[in-house]
């Protein structure tokens, strides 16, 4: 567990990282946005550039960011910068091993110009691409690089190859092992791609049918997390998979977006399709903000709690204006588990009850489908304007508080009583009696906070605390502050210092 937690210290600035390119990416599409232009029109060629640039600033960190990630890890745990060189190299040559090498026949989704890598030649029908294969590659070439690295130190100076000095071994072993990861990728990746397309087809044969569209969502938030979500959203959006329309004039339009997107620019109420969009205005323009509110609540130092008010209140204003899922969700992933489990869970029966009661509303757009940003504030109030779905948007606010509630009561609910030991075995009191005795009893604490991640705590006698027994209860860290020593136990530091708090207040009772 404690290494678990202290996968959220690594993955931390990266999660930052990518909060700013979806501030980049929002703004850059907010105004260049035909759709908005009842809103606003920006004709200026300056302003149009700089909305350009924050785009693909954006965007290039949001497609690439399992890479950024990877740097991070690779940074880890290493002063030098020899495994990140490495680590590097080794993810290109899988990169480019998987563009020159993969199999024929694989739909268009399945590969993208990740790091602009591209290669054209009369050898193939059509331009090739590196593999999209999300975080997978980046795990790999992490887990190779480090064994690499490490095999390296242990080179001995004398033998036929003595005049490789460490490092260079390291880079040799590393594109060895990645040689061999991309190689693997290219036979397993295909596997991959055919138990996805299974999911897909059984969603595409009835995509009027809730239970259907829970599958749809729940895929849809899992692909993404794991920056694979093209796979399946290019089939849906914009192919036959997400329905067909054709128009007067005999043109044929696929895909639910696509559809959409058509019938708003003709002019045509959108009937029949959006219903892969409409979960997508609750979570951002309610269920997100409910969660964050949720979030701030647990933190008790009310200093930390002005300190970080205006975080919180820029994360709610993202989330309604661009949305903020995928950081959240990484969020949740590796903090809290089961609200992650829960809020899958909910997207997905969100997808079927909008289905089941025929509420559909969609957003017009023909960009890429990794940096689209669907359900957002300003999509919402560009058909309240428009009076033939009155009725949908009624529905969607009817909802969307009924989740802001449940989003908000059930994260404090979590870190209350759900975060550790949740299956009652014991080991919440386990570690609740080693810390008081760790930290030299109940009579040695002054005072004790918490927040979602860590608790922190004032002693009488610090000389009385034992650190090492700290981190054997699963603490991945403590480090000293004015405000006191901050212990990290991850989601599990609320309900430790509420029982604390609770054992403190029998004791002087009793006194």
């Amino acid at each position: 567990m404690r290494r678990w937690h202290s996968l959220l210290e690594i993955i931390q600035f990266p999660l930052k990282m990518l909060f700013v390119a979806i501030i980049l990416t929002g703004l850059g599409t907010l105004i260049t946005n035909q759709s908005l232009s009842v809103f606003w029109s920006v004709n200026d060629r300056n302003i149009l550039l700089l909305a350009d640039l924050f785009k693909r600033t954006g965007s290039f960190i949001i497609v690439n960011f399992p890479f950024f990630v990877m740097i991070k890890f690779l940074a880890t745990k290493s002063n030098s910068s020899v495994p990140i060189m490495i680590g590097i190299t080794g993810y290109v040559l899988v990169l480019v091993i998987t563009m020159l090498f993969q199999p024929a026949g694989l739909p268009t989704s399945a590969s993208s110009a990740i790091l602009g890598l591209s290669y054209s030649s009369s050898l193939f029908d059509r331009t090739r691409y590196p593999l999209q294969t999300g975080f997978f590659a980046c795990a790999a070439v992490v887990l190779a690089s480090r064994i690499a690295y490490s095999k390296s130190r242990t080179k001995s100076i004398y033998g036929f190859f003595s005049f490789v000095d460490r490092d260079t071994w390291g880079l040799i072993l590393t594109l060895i092992l990645c040689m061999i990861t991309g190689f693997a990728l290219v036979w397993l990746w295909p596997i991959v791609l055919n138990l996805l397309n299974t999911i897909f087809e059984f969603i595409a044969t009835d995509i009027t049918n809730p239970m259907n569209l829970f599958v749809y969502g729940v895929m849809d938030r899992l692909l993404a997390d794991l920056n694979l979500g093209a796979l399946m959203r290019t089939l849906f959006w914009y192919g036959e998979q997400g329905g067909t329309w054709i128009n007067n004039l005999g043109v044929n339009y696929m895909g639910d977006v696509g559809i959409w997107t058509a019938q708003m620019n003709s002019l045509i109420t959108p009937s029949g399709v959006g219903r892969l969009i409409t979960p997508y205005y609750v979570l951002n323009l309610f269920a997100v903000p409910g969660m964050l509110i949720g979030f701030y609540t647990i933190f008790t130092d009310k200093m930390e709690k002005r300190r970080i008010r205006l975080f919180f209140l820029l994360a709610i204003l993202v989330s309604l204006v661009t949305g903020t899922l995928l950081p959240l969700e990484l969020y949740l992933l590796i903090l809290t588990p089961l609200l992650f489990v829960f809020h899958l869970v909910v997207t997905g029966a969100l997808f079927g009850i909008f289905q089941s009661m025929s509420v559909t509303l969609g957003f017009s757009y023909t960009g890429s489908t990794v940096t689209a940003m669907p359900g957002t504030l300003f999509d919402f109030m560009l058909y309240v304007r428009n009076p033939n779905m009155q009725n949908t948007i009624q529905m969607i606010f009817l909802v969307g508080v009924i989740l802001f509630v449940l989003y908000f009561a059930f994260t404090r609910f979590y870190f209350k009583y759900l975060a550790l030991d949740l299956f009652n075995t014991g080991a919440s009191k386990r570690r609740v009696e080693g810390f008081i005795l760790a930290v030299g009893g109940l009579e040695n604490i002054k005072m004790m906070h918490s927040s979602p991640t860590r608790l922190t705590i004032q002693v009488v006698d610090s000389s009385l605390i034992n650190f090492s027994q700290i981190q054997r209860l699963g603490a991945s860290r403590v480090v000293e502050s004015r405000a006191g020593y901050s212990v990290n136990f991850g989601a599990g530091s609320t309900i430790i210092k509420n029982e604390i708090n609770k054992r403190i207040k029998e004791m002087k009772r009793s006194a």
